[in-house]
């Protein structure tokens, strides 16, 4: 059993490795067209991830993780589109003020636990989403604001796919620091018995409210992201169907797993896109198979595999002591 999880550990390091080294050749293979879709895979990994601070780790259910993404990519958009900050600038203000938002947001939402949770944050995007979509004179409403300007050395889809690729990665790296730091510990035992963590003294509050702003930063970090990418923002960016695709991209990969979100945005977006190329009634078809893969593979799909794993590793162990009795 020692061993095994040394091996596990090498094993995992290694397929991340080997998954960066692909992703960073992805360029000289791949189309324009097609390297878009996985730029749209990355920055959906981030929010996923993002997200996944709250739901898998600490518990809490989001039903409106939108509103802070949107938070991110209208602050970007709007300090772009009125001033002439530049773009460095810009990006790093987006987070902020999602972290800032979700702080406001958060100090409420903690106070509720499980389904009225989950009902206020949805309120609270649906809140922001309502604010974009009737301020005209500054966020232009339902028109969105276009040509969003960014830098020349951003304008080649292969460059800004490498600039996502390198936010992506210190994201990932800040979080797996998180996750595995005494704070991350303490929010996984929050989830499995707050009670009880109260009861040894942590502020269960503070420790709800500390994953809520790390997770809306984390959003924000990917909505002003998309929003250089994309070159637009729109108030769909704050809809509960945004909110509903980083759920499901979460619930796919599997939430009890760091690498899980990253995964699960991978297989949406290959759903998504081919399912689309099919049948007119790709929204029907592209549900009725994610919840064939979220009824079958109930841990998501890192959770499915890692199971295997172990059955096979238990497996080869106990082979041996068979052989010799």
């Amino acid at each position: 059993m020692e061993t095994a999880m040394p091996k596990t550990n090498w094993m995992i390091r290694a397929a991340v490795v080997a998954g960066l080294m692909v992703l960073a050749l992805l360029p000289v293979f791949m189309s324009r067209g097609s390297l878009s879709l996985v730029n749209e895979m990355l920055i959906l990994a981030i929010a996923a991830t993002g997200l996944n601070l709250m739901l898998g780790y600490a518990g809490m259910v989001s039903f409106g993780p939108a509103g802070i993404y949107a938070v991110g990519a209208y602050t970007t958009a709007l300090i772009l589109y009125y001033t002439q900050i530049p773009f460095a600038l810009a990006f790093v203000a987006g987070p902020l003020l999602a972290a800032l938002v979700s702080t406001l947001v958060g100090w409420f939402c903690v106070r509720l636990t499980h389904v009225y949770f989950s009902l206020l944050t949805l309120a609270f995007s649906q809140i922001i989403h309502t604010i974009i979509f009737e301020w005209y004179g500054f966020t232009k409403g339902d028109d969105g604001i276009v040509e969003i300007p960014i830098p020349a050395l951003l304008e080649p889809i292969v460059n800004y796919y490498y600039f996502s690729l390198i936010i992506l990665c210190v994201c990932l790296g800040l979080m797996w620091m998180i996750v595995n730091s005494p704070f991350g510990k303490t929010l996984q035992a929050l989830r499995e018995n707050p009670g009880r963590t109260e009861f040894i003294g942590i502020h269960v509050r503070r420790y709800q409210l500390s994953a809520f702003i790390l997770s809306g930063f984390f959003l924000g970090v990917a909505g002003s992201l998309y929003c250089g990418f994309n070159k637009n923002v729109f108030p769909d960016y704050a809809d509960m169907m945004k909110s509903t695709e980083m759920l499901v991209v979460c619930l796919l990969g599997g939430i009890y797993s760091f690498l899980g979100p990253t995964v699960g945005s991978i297989v949406y977006m290959f759903l998504d896109k081919i399912i689309t190329r099919f049948t007119e009634f790709w929204p029907l078809a592209l549900g009725l198979v994610i919840i064939g893969l979220l009824i079958f593979l109930r841990g998501g799909v890192v959770g499915f595999l890692s199971d295997r794993i172990a059955a096979a590793r238990h497996k080869e162990r106990e082979a041996p002591s068979d052989v010799s009795s």
